[in-house]
């Protein structure tokens, strides 16, 4: 065999299991650290502490957004938003994550939330998910929240370009419990 082929085939090797040797499971310990970290996340939401969520936002998102400033903007706004439609969070669950999923030099994974909140005078039960992004070797996750992807699936890759392709998205609920007494 051509030594030369023999080089371009090993170099393939290498590179295909790097990229796969920070896809798997999550340890119990790892799991239990990321649920509490989104569980956190999810109450700077419920108290609209804006400065903390945009702290935990992967960068993807900001750059998605025109950067920083932009993001933050419309972060804020879209806080406001809420506020004035009277959103509450009456209660955030968060679920299992997923097994995580090579994306370049960060690893990904999904974690199911279910949020049950009041607006307009109904109670709303959502099941959706946050994306979860690390870099390989690193304990810090980053954040997307997921809830709009299975609308725009695309939004992912986009996002999310070196995501290993084999990735399927999370189910994405809403669901009317009941109209809220008014208060």
């Amino acid at each position: 065999m051509d030594r030369r082929l023999l080089c371009w085939m090993l170099a393939l090797f290498c590179t295909f299991s790097a990229a796969l040797t920070h896809a798997g499971e999550l340890t119990p310990a790892e799991s239990d650290a990321l649920q509490k970290d989104v569980r956190s996340l999810l109450s700077t939401f419920a108290r609209g502490d804006t400065d903390a969520m945009i702290a935990r936002t992967h960068p993807s998102v900001k750059r998605f957004a025109g950067g920083d400033a932009a993001y933050v903007k419309a972060a804020r706004d879209a806080m406001k938003t809420l506020d004035d439609m009277g959103v509450k969070v009456i209660s955030d669950d968060v679920g299992e994550p997923t097994r995580t999923y090579a994306a370049g030099d960060e690893e990904v994974c999904f974690v199911p939330r279910t949020t049950v909140f009041t607006v307009e005078a109904q109670t709303v039960r959502s099941l959706a998910f946050m994306v979860a992004i690390r870099h390989v070797g690193e304990t810090q996750w980053r954040y997307i929240d997921g809830a709009a992807m299975q609308a725009m699936p695309e939004l992912l890759r986009q996002l999310l370009p070196d995501l290993q392709p084999d990735v399927s998205l999370p189910p994405v609920s809403v669901e009317q419990l009941q109209v809220a007494p008014r208060t």
